[in-house]
């Protein structure tokens, strides 16, 4: 369930609504301004602390007012104490301990036991969460890693290098390639000029394989060759080998 929008237009953002198991936004931000500001580290705007707190929150029921500041409307969202946690877990470690203490002290109701088990709790999304953004990090450098390298699968080869040692043109090489259902695909290259391409490649053992069958099955016809999946084709140096069946 996405969150619930209850708008009320005369909300003050100097209202405050924090109970034993609530909290609005802006006495949160308060919190957290507090804390940075004491180990040093820059306040959040109100606009990007909504965003984060949206983002925290995505999929779970809340409530949004709208307030007035400086004769402009913003947003104020009313959470519990256990959301509130999960959103400071997204502040650095000082940060997160002090808002721990202030969090405690609005809670009447809930014992320092539940509140250390919510955060705990919320220190574990969080470090999943960073865990994911490192992994993804990783696959980027090594996707780039190979782009710079211009790396080719193992078993693949280009056109150009199936031309240059096969014989057949690159035109009736793609041709080949799908009319025999050859394995392709394309990767990342660098091109000489250090700009990034696309590069096609084709499984040369199946390549091979087919080109083979398709010189088996080939007509002379003059100085080229026919065969009915690719036309006319000429190829350069070849020999159909020995013992090859259709």
């Amino acid at each position: 369930m996405r969150g619930i929008n209850v708008i009320h237009n005369n909300l003050s953002v100097n209202h405050s609504i924090v109970t034993d198991r609530s909290i609005d936004s802006q006495s949160l931000l308060e919190m957290v301004n507090s804390a940075r500001k004491e180990y040093g580290e820059k306040p959040i705007r109100n606009n990007d602390f909504i965003s984060r707190v949206k983002d925290e929150l995505e999929g779970e029921t809340y409530e949004i007012f709208v307030g007035q500041k400086n004769g402009a409307d913003i947003e104020i969202i009313h959470m519990t104490l256990k959301q509130a946690l999960r959103v400071a877990a997204r502040e650095s470690k000082a940060v997160r301990r002090s808002l721990i203490d202030k969090l405690e002290q609005q809670s009447s109701s809930q014992s320092p036991n539940e509140i250390i088990a919510a955060m705990a709790l919320a220190n574990v999304v969080q470090e999943r969460r960073l865990k994911s953004v490192e992994t993804q990090v990783e696959q980027v450098a090594e996707e780039i890693d190979h782009i710079k390298q211009g790396t080719i699968p193992a078993g693949y080869q280009g056109y150009s290098y199936l031309q240059a040692t096969y014989g057949l043109s690159n035109a009736k090489s793609k041709q080949l390639v799908m009319a025999w259902g050859v394995p392709h695909k394309k990767v990342p290259h660098v091109a000489p000029g250090g700009q990034v391409t696309q590069m096609s490649v084709v499984q040369e053992a199946v390549f091979v394989s087919a080109l083979n069958r398709m010189m088996y099955e080939a007509e002379q016809r003059g100085t080229q060759r026919y065969h009915p999946k690719m036309g006319r084709f000429s190829i350069a140096g070849w020999d159909i080998p020995k013992g090859d069946s259709k």
